[in-house]
């Protein structure tokens, strides 16, 4: 009986070392470990599920030969990423500083239609902001007993000089300062015309203006008393306007080298104007220390209004450089990066000292040497694929000074 239980102990004991080799897992080899899609800083060496987001780990497996920050996709991985490559080379870089711009009514456009003489304004004729007005519209009327009684002066002269134009030519002298005082009043040529034909002095007065513009502010109201030389009506002319930027003192010197700027108009994306710095003003803001930057566009159509928001780029010589795509950078906390493709097709990322910069292109003055190829379209995609299969920190090892390659 004791035989028979000690060969049953034995049995069960090798079954159970046999079911402990059958149930052993599989090595895992040295290039293989187990991440997570969605945060990719998790990396196992065995399957299981991200203690962050409970998904399941995902195998990936690493070339044993591939280079650290290295990455081999095929042709179709590269045609459907949209990945586009470029030739490293010298190009003309021009600095740039672009200023916060507002537009503005050219001033010297502006005029504004005053009474010339004392009254009651009786009607107006323009009455609303934003209404056009023509040079020789009829403006407003006014109730002048002042203006009458010149009138009236003025036909008395007229009818001394016809009946003494041989004996007393003196009354010729003063009917024409009769006549300049009406004319300087605001009378129109025509409207004297008429009060010479009819002879009769009028009350009120149709005032005409010599402007054309677009109404920007209306300074009375029927019923109204002006005094001479009051206000009535502003007129801004539309079809040419400023666009003011403020400039920082320290920026000054940027404006020796060019007078040439970009406009860019958010109200109207799809344009950009050129224009040239017209006007710096020499006095500066002491608590701000800035200055005012002034440039004029056309406004034929009408299309711009004063108060719009703008951006105003001004561009500086330009000079040789090594210079990529600025959408070709990644810019991290440690620095920026480049996507370059070697000479087996591979993509590999490298470290950049980044110099100059405009709205285009960026200079490189460490990292890159003319001759190579840089990735233009896509990095982002090889930089996400990179964090996927090595981690959170895939620039780890990378050379921050741009290691052998140089800038130039």
């Amino acid at each position: 009986m004791k035989r028979i239980l000690k060969i049953w102990s034995v049995a069960v004991l090798l079954f159970a070392v046999a079911a402990c080799k059958e149930a052993a897992p599989e090595a895992v080899p040295e290039n293989v470990y187990y991440t997570c899609s969605m945060d990719p800083q998790v990396m196992e060496k065995k399957p299981g599920t991200c203690p962050i987001c409970k998904m399941d780990l995902v195998r990936v497996e690493v070339d044993p030969n591939q280079k650290a920050g290295e990455l081999k996709l095929s042709d179709q991985q590269i045609r459907l990423a949209n990945i586009q490559t470029d030739t490293v080379r010298l190009r003309p870089l021009g600095e740039e500083i672009t200023l916060s711009a507002t537009l503005k009514e050219n001033q010297n456009l502006v005029n504004v239609v005053t009474s010339r003489i004392a009254g009651r304004v009786e009607r107006l004729f323009v009455r609303n902001i934003g209404e056009p007005v023509r040079a020789g519209q009829a403006v407003f009327e006014l109730y002048s007993e002042e203006l009458a009684a010149a009138q009236q002066d003025y036909l008395l002269a007229l009818q001394s000089k016809k009946r003494y134009a041989d004996t007393e030519p003196n009354f010729a002298r003063i009917a024409d300062a009769a006549r300049n005082k009406l004319l300087l009043w605001g009378m129109a040529e025509r409207q004297i015309a008429d009060l010479e034909l009819n002879g009769k002095p009028g009350n009120t007065l149709t005032f005409y203006s010599k402007y054309s513009g677009i109404a920007t502010e209306v300074s009375v109201a029927e019923g109204d008393y002006v005094a001479e030389g009051s206000p009535v009506l502003r007129l801004a002319d539309l079809r040419n306007l400023w666009v003011e930027a403020q400039l920082y003192v320290s920026d000054l010197p940027f404006l020796s080298q060019t007078s040439e700027a970009l406009l860019e108009i958010p109200s109207f994306p799809e344009r950009t104007l050129r224009g040239k710095v017209s006007f710096v003003n020499p006095s500066l803001e002491a608590a701000s220390k800035i200055v005012m930057v002034r440039v004029g566009i056309a406004n034929p159509n009408g299309d711009y209004q004063p108060g719009m928001q703008a951006w105003m780029t001004l561009k500086g010589k330009a000079r040789n450089a090594i210079a990529v795509p600025t959408n070709a950078l990644i810019q991290g906390k440690d620095g920026a990066t480049v996507w370059l493709k070697n000479a087996s097709g591979a993509f590999e990322s490298r470290m950049v000292t980044m110099g100059k910069t405009n709205r285009d292109f960026t200079e490189i003055t460490e990292g890159l040497q003319a001759g190579e190829v840089v990735v233009v379209s896509g990095a982002y995609l090889l930089h996400s694929e990179l964090v996927f299969k090595k981690g959170a920190n895939p620039m780890a090892g990378h050379d921050m000074g741009g290691g052998e390659h140089g800038g130039h």
